[in-house]
């Protein structure tokens, strides 16, 4: 499994395997429903936010969206995102697979990378995660992963409704590492930016 960052000549590719369907049995799982529509009105919204989150990235308010394949195929995206990172070293991730893609181990895979690199190259402490009550898919990978209960919000999606959202939480000793190593291309460039480069021992 390979995750590098989102780029424009991606965008196809996740439109297609998004317009598949993402989410099972039609649950609540994000707060906009950039996933519903035509073909094209997912491609619009997967275009927009990317170019969003490039155009207001700073080094106190980021997030870095990759494209998470397997082999040669695109089988979705793993999001992180953090504010004031060089005091924090807290960071937040958010997570899609295609709906054909789901219940490989996928999902777990994704985020167990993530995580690891950060904690690895980036010096992360805690991460943080959220799924709506009643997504057993994303409730089961932040288990699996170790992640502990964190709170409990109360928030109103695009469909208007109230959804409870469950928080959960991992700290970097708690991490449970895969069997393969993960390695990071890059890293102290986006270090350097972070204004992380003096920070290691």
């Amino acid at each position: 499994m390979e995750l590098s960052p989102v780029r424009e000549s991606d965008y196809s590719e996740l439109a297609d395997i998004a317009d598949g369907g993402v989410r099972q049995h039609n649950l609540p799982a994000f707060l906009v429903n950039w996933d519903s529509g035509t073909r094209e009105e997912i491609a619009r919204s997967i275009a927009q936010y990317q170019w969003n989150t490039r155009a207001n990235f700073q080094v106190n308010d980021w997030t870095i969206e990759f494209t998470v394949r397997v082999g040669s195929r695109v089988v979705g995206v793993q999001g992180v995102s953090a504010q004031h990172f060089p005091h924090t070293r807290s960071v937040s991730t958010g997570s899609w697979l295609a709906l054909h893609e789901q219940g490989q181990g996928y999902g777990t895979r994704m985020r167990r990378i993530a995580v690891t690199a950060f904690a690895d190259h980036f010096d992360a402490v805690s991460f943080h995660s959220g799924f709506f009550e009643g997504n057993e898919a994303s409730r089961k990978v932040s288990e699996r992963l170790g992640y502990s209960p964190n709170g409990v919000k109360t928030i109103v999606a695009q469909d208007g409704l109230a959804h409870v959202e469950r928080q959960v939480i991992l700290t970097a000793a708690n991490i449970e590492r895969g069997p393969d190593p993960v390695e990071v291309v890059g890293a102290e460039q986006v270090r350097r930016f972070l204004g992380l480069e003096l920070s290691r021992g």
